[in-house]
């Protein structure tokens, strides 16, 4: 009885754990798109006033937001 009843507790554990080890499936977005959502990054970055040294971290925020809202997976860098 407490083998059936620990199986039925770990059980939906091990299901779980299962779902998030499976394969990331969000589509990587082309560098094109990358590109534009930098440029227009940039440009709001300029009517934000942000400075230089603030520069990439915004933008690269800006970007991935832009990407994730779309569906697309985050970039760890942008060419500014």
């Amino acid at each position: 009885m407490n083998k059936a009843l620990l199986a039925l507790i770990v059980a939906p554990l091990f299901a779980v754990s299962a779902t998030y080890a499976v394969a990331d499936d969000t589509p990587t977005a082309s560098a094109e798109m990358i590109k534009e959502y930098t440029e227009m990054c940039v440009n709001w970055a300029k009517d934000d006033d942000v400075s230089n040294t603030e520069l990439n971290a915004y933008v690269l925020k800006c970007v991935n937001d832009e990407l994730e809202s779309e569906g697309y997976k985050k970039v760890s860098s942008v060419k500014i």
